[in-house]
């Protein structure tokens, strides 16, 4: 039986992460754009051959850093959806059993 504390505490959680969760998930459906920019930025920066712009446009510091902070920006998003899902899930419960009482 979920208390009105655990409700209270499920519904602060989602609360608490709308900011976050908006910002993560835009960062997240933006990485492939951003990415396709980084490499085009420094592919015409680049000499070479084509291979060889593409590896030194891949190879960037620019963009590694900006794939290691979308790899870690994924993974906080994934883990926030659950918990989210989860929080979402304890207040339906609670919604039944509420309503379930009333009759």
């Amino acid at each position: 039986m979920i208390n009105d504390d655990e409700l209270e505490l499920a519904h602060n959680g989602l609360v608490d992460t709308d900011e976050r969760y908006g910002r993560r998930s835009a960062y997240v459906k933006m990485g492939p754009y951003y990415t396709k920019l980084i490499k085009a930025k420094h592919f015409l920066d680049a000499s070479g051959t084509v291979a060889e712009r593409d590896a030194i446009s891949y190879n960037s510091k620019e963009f590694t850093t900006y794939v290691d902070n979308l790899r870690d920006a994924t993974i906080d998003l994934e883990i926030l959806e659950a918990k989210r899902e989860s929080w979402q899930r304890e207040i339906e419960i609670w919604r039944t059993l509420s309503a379930n009482r009333r009759r």
